[in-house]
């Protein structure tokens, strides 16, 4: 009986001890399990935390390098380029959330620029975390983005006005004084040494796309190209509105340097582009508009709108514009485009 009694409880011990060794064993299966586990939740968080925060910092330095590339050439294009480091470093900082990016420029050639932007090397926490598990070190890294803008005179693209202006009142009035009006009539026929040739009118209407107060020109790369007039010296129907709006501002206007045929047939000679800052017109049809002044003798502008003179006033000044608007590459009189390449 005793025998029995022992027996029975080195069993019922055995047992208990059983179940303590199992629970040991789970928990450190547990540990182990999390333990593994754990890399590759580090790993998911590092690639959506820190490659997020990458290609934010990344972001943010693009911007930077297009807005600094932009602006040296740009200033380079007004005929400074001697603000290159101070512009690129401050519209790299502009567009950093740290404001702590680094900006070095290049000039490729010598009408465009290159700008490097640079971060301080970036901590990734957990990527560092996962690197420490595997291998025991720790992770940096240096992000970066460049962009390029080049600079030219317009071979291409959209005149807001479909007005040309002869080269003889470029060349006669084009010292780009904005103290000094001019004043650029429909009826004078002159002679300039572009052309040889007289040209007629100091400017004419070209034909402009159909519903708008728009033409678009094209320099072929031998200046061959013509342009179709629109006979008549009032202004287009559908320009009545651009022309208020133009007031007082400066466009790109075609400048042609000869001219074929006449009337229905006649074409012009596109030559270049050339900023003009328009600041009164009379054309026919009761078309007067702007602040006219007296700087024709020929005219007496204190009754303008009376007599059959036709003309434009302004002055020639220098422009330089970002826009993606023109292509680059032709005769450089006094307008300039800026544009990103890169």
């Amino acid at each position: 009986m005793r025998w029995l009694r022992r027996r029975l409880l080195s069993v019922l011990g055995h047992e208990q001890r059983g179940q303590t060794d199992t629970g040991r064993t789970e928990r450190g299966a547990t540990a182990v399990m999390v333990a593994v586990l754990m890399v590759p939740l580090i790993g998911f968080l590092a690639i959506s935390v820190d490659v997020g925060a990458l290609y934010a910092e990344r972001a943010q330095l693009q911007n930077g390098a297009d807005a600094a590339a932009l602006a040296v050439a740009e200033d380079c294009a007004d005929g400074t380029c001697t603000a290159a480091a101070a512009l690129a470093t401050a519209m790299a900082n502009a567009n950093a959330n740290d404001g702590a990016a680094a900006a070095t420029f290049a000039y490729p050639t010598s009408r465009s620029v290159t700008v490097t932007t640079t971060s301080a090397s970036m901590e990734h926490p957990f990527a560092s975390a996962l690197s420490v598990l595997l291998d025991g070190s720790d992770t940096l890294t240096t992000v970066e983005a460049r962009a390029t803008a080049t600079w030219g005179a317009p071979k291409s693209g959209p005149a807001v006005l479909p007005l040309a202006l002869s080269f003889c009142e470029f060349e006669d009035f084009g010292s780009l004084n904005d103290s000094v009006g001019i004043t650029i009539r429909y009826d004078e026929n002159r002679s300039c040494s572009k052309s040889g040739p007289t040209i007629p009118g100091g400017f004419g209407w070209l034909q402009q796309q159909p519903g708008t107060c728009q033409v678009q020109v094209t320099l072929s790369n031998l200046m061959a190209d013509t342009i179709d007039n629109r006979p008549g010296n009032s202004a287009p129907t559908d320009c009545t509105a651009t022309l208020g709006a133009i007031e007082n501002t400066t466009i790109l206007i075609p400048v042609f340097d000869s001219s074929t045929g006449s009337g229905v047939n006649g074409k012009f000679h596109i030559y270049a582009f050339a900023a003009f800052h328009i600041t009164g017109w009379k054309f026919a049809g009761n078309g007067v508009g702007g602040n006219l002044v007296n700087v024709d003798p020929s005219i007496t502008c204190g009754s303008c709108n009376a007599g059959n003179a036709r003309f434009i006033q302004g002055y020639f000044e220098k422009w330089v514009s970002v826009s993606d608007a023109f292509e680059l590459g032709g005769p450089e009189l006094n307008g300039y485009n800026v544009k990103l390449t890169n």
